[in-house]
């Protein structure tokens, strides 16, 4: 039986715009978006993960740039949208979780986990979406979820009513 292939991708020309690129899943669609030719530009909070990653993608050929930025920051987002190239990918993946049980989670810990998990995603999309609109340029948006909480946690419904009991 042959398995099916799948096709070359070449992005040469592109620009691909990766939040949370300093590590894990981030880093990973950063290193694969520049193999295939897409410049990259990695955003996150903390500037020395990205300038490595941004160090290692060039010298395995591919092109990308650091930009330290904190993608709650709606102001500083647009400013970095405005001032940048048109991107034609964007992979929406900064996120964080404060792995506590449903009973045990603070005003602080959802207002956190909100503003960078959906608030920021949001904007940050809209900001790219924008963009392209106004240019007439079709792209890619991609949004990264993680389910990261482990069994218990209180991002995991499900499990909480099954593995929690209330007195």
């Amino acid at each position: 039986m042959g398995l099916p292939r799948t096709p070359s991708l070449r992005l040469d020309g592109r620009r691909a715009l990766v939040t949370g690129a300093g590590r894990g899943i981030g880093l990973a669609c950063a290193a694969a978006l520049a193999q295939a030719g897409a410049h990259v530009v990695l955003v996150a909070r903390t500037g020395r993960e990205i300038e490595q990653v941004a160090e290692a993608i060039g010298k395995d050929g591919g092109s990308a740039e650091a930009i330290p930025l904190d993608v709650t920051d709606s102001e500083a987002v647009t400013a970095l949208l405005e001032k940048q190239e048109l991107f034609d990918i964007l992979v929406n993946n900064a996120g964080t979780n404060r792995p506590v049980t449903f009973l045990d989670v603070t005003v602080e810990d959802f207002d956190s986990m909100t503003r960078l998990n959906l608030r920021a995603a949001f904007f940050v999309a809209q900001g790219v979406a924008r963009r392209m609109v106004q240019s007439g340029r079709r792209g890619s948006i991609i949004q990264i979820s993680s389910d990261m909480a482990g069994p218990g946690g209180w991002v995991q419904p499900h499990r909480l009513l099954c593995d929690q009991t209330w007195d």
